[in-house]
């Protein structure tokens, strides 16, 4: 799959804010990227993971990352990171898409945005030129992504209302998944996209 690229561009938010939303680079970007996920973490909302089930340091990060496959340059994963003047990286996004070729057309996106830049347009921001490249790529073969698919927690409604307000769908969901640090268990929601293509026959039912 050839790897359709994305130019770096500026883009305005809320508060008189602008990041620069750009391709993520390996092993460059690690210590940024997990300076950002430990920030999300620590604040104990949106996430599943504890402080402690992290990487200790930016190397063995970036190698778990490009060990997923986060790296790759074939089309089959594409992620990005939104970076603030003076701060760096406060926000990302990505796609993985599953292996197999009977789903290869399904990608599964993360997003995970700092605490102090939430609520100023910036997860849209990254999801619309997440969601544009998605449907400017095509694969060696002619091949696309169909359909977008992600989890988020149900006690998270912020994201899902950004998540319905691009298109997303609720498909189900798997009730007690998650355990919070008061002990209540959460659903996790399961939420899907399609995004045709005239020249593509209809979805089976």
């Amino acid at each position: 799959m050839p790897f359709t690229p994305f130019p770096p561009s500026h883009v305005p938010l809320r508060k008189g804010r602008r990041a620069l939303l750009r391709m993520a680079i390996y092993p460059a970007d690690s210590a940024g990227l997990l300076d950002l996920e430990r920030a999300i973490v620590d604040a104990r909302h949106g996430i599943v993971k504890y402080p402690d089930e992290l990487p200790d340091d930016p190397i063995t990060y970036g190698e778990l990352q490009i060990r997923a496959g986060m790296a790759a340059t074939d089309g089959s994963a594409f992620c990005m990171v939104a970076e603030e003047e003076g701060r760096g990286i406060v926000a990302e996004a990505s796609l993985l898409r599953l292996s197999f070729r009977m789903v290869r057309h399904v990608a599964v996106l993360g997003i995970g945005v700092h605490p102090d830049a939430q609520g100023i347009g910036l997860g849209r921001a990254l999801l619309e030129a997440l969601l544009g490249w998605v449907r400017d790529h095509r694969d060696e073969d002619g091949g696309r992504i169909h359909r977008v698919e992600l989890h988020v927690r149900a006690d998270n409604p912020r994201a899902v209302a950004l998540y319905r307000s691009l298109g997303f769908q609720q498909e189900g969901s798997r009730r007690g998944l998650l355990r919070r640090d008061d002990g209540l268990f959460v659903d996790d929601i399961g939420m899907g996209l399609l995004i045709p293509d005239l020249d593509e026959p209809p979805t089976s039912a």
